[in-house]
């Protein structure tokens, strides 16, 4: 018997759903499992690595730890992360919706994209 493939449409992807999907995530030799509601630097730098904003076209590591760290915070939630990447864009002069649609766009986890 073969099975039918789903008729649903797959929903786009939003980036408060890649922000939950990304905050849960947790990269190789971190111990801290989230919730979805809060990101680590670590975290944060691993969604911006796979969606390609790590490089001298836009960012660095150490350029996202220093703004991270602004926050005098280990995590942050949706609404700072969106403060922290407006920081980010403004301090390297980077279109800010280009950001957000790569982060958006980069497919799940450890996924290449």
């Amino acid at each position: 018997m073969a099975s039918n493939p789903p008729t649903g449409k797959l929903k786009a992807p939003t980036l408060p759903t890649m922000f939950t999907l990304f905050a849960k995530y947790r990269p190789t030799l971190n111990s801290f499992q989230g919730d979805g509601k809060r990101i680590l630097l670590s975290q944060s730098d691993c969604w911006m690595q796979q969606a390609n904003l790590i490089g001298p076209k836009h960012f660095t590591l150490t350029q996202t730890g220093l703004i991270f760290f602004e926050f005098r915070k280990s995590t942050l939630d949706y609404d700072e992360y969106i403060q922290f990447l407006t920081m980010l864009c403004n301090e390297k002069q980077v279109n800010l919706e280009e950001v957000k649609e790569k982060l958006t766009n980069c497919g799940p986890p450890g996924i290449a994209s």
